[in-house]
């Protein structure tokens, strides 16, 4: 359960450095929205801040079970 539990942890801090990045660059919040017109009706920038974090924490997540399938243990 410990792998689990980190890889948990891992995927929601890559969520949320995802997030916040979307926030702080709102040109990217134009672009997803022209991607997206279906969920207009929804705030443009909710839903590209969670697309991003989400598409952030996958990334991160991926990253961190590479690293650690490539790495092997010293003992």
């Amino acid at each position: 359960m410990g792998r689990v539990k980190a890889i948990l942890g891992i995927w929601l801090i890559g969520y949320a450095i995802g997030f916040i990045a979307y926030l702080a660059f709102p040109a990217l919040a134009d672009a997803l929205a022209a991607l997206i017109p279906f969920l207009m009706s929804i705030d443009p920038r909710l839903i590209g801040a969670t697309i991003t974090g989400l598409a952030t924490s996958l990334i991160t997540v991926a990253a961190v079970a590479a690293w650690a399938k490539l790495t092997k243990p010293k003992y």
